[in-house]
């Protein structure tokens, strides 16, 4: 089982936690192979739409010099991601929005009817289960939507998405770790 790690900077410093190493501790509890992968939005440049990665270069984006075609890669080789996110006016970070925003390449360029919507088909066969692990203070709102922007990622995304979890506080976090793990047992162990 591989379990990739996609953090922001923040991340690594709030309220005195490194956040991602505490979740790459708990996932290597439950599953050996961890990958974590600190996302700079500064360094990633914005998707252009010239939608080459459809049609020259199939599941691959033609801007190949900021390392996202290589966590693309290693995305949909993931049994399990988690997206761990401060959590901004209800929706990612800027260094996971910069890197969502250039997920396209993996998804196909052809559409389905899902829930009676139109949505992208998937590209791969399987694509990783989805754990979202937003963090900071926000107000209820705020949780909401992203509870909300998690699930239309993950029908868009094609993938499964067993929970979404947060952290309020650094108090929080321990509470968090052990839900973490049960999910990573149940659905991805499973």
């Amino acid at each position: 089982m591989k379990v990739l790690i996609l953090c922001d900077r923040q991340s690594e410093s709030f309220e005195g936690l490194d956040l991602a190493q505490m979740i790459r501790r708990t996932v290597e509890q439950v599953v050996g192979d961890v990958t974590v992968k600190v996302l700079d939005g500064d360094k990633i440049k914005p998707c252009v739409g010239c939608f080459q990665c459809w049609t020259r270069t199939p599941g691959l984006c033609v801007a190949t010099d900021d390392g996202v075609n290589e966590v693309s890669a290693m995305f949909a080789q993931s049994h399990a991601v988690i997206f761990l996110s401060r959590i901004c006016y209800g929706g990612y970070s800027p260094d996971l929005k910069a890197f969502l925003d250039r997920f396209i390449p993996n998804i196909s360029p052809y559409f389905e009817f899902v829930g009676g919507e139109m949505h992208h088909r998937a590209r791969y066969d399987r694509m990783p289960c989805m754990i979202p692990v937003g963090y900071g203070a926000c107000t209820p709102d705020e949780l909401e939507i992203f509870s909300h922007l998690a699930e239309r990622n993950a029908i868009n995304f094609k993938a499964l998405l067993p929970t979404v979890l947060t952290i309020g506080r650094a108090d929080e976090a321990i509470g968090t770790m052990r839900q973490l793990r049960d999910v990573l047992q149940r659905e991805v162990t499973a």
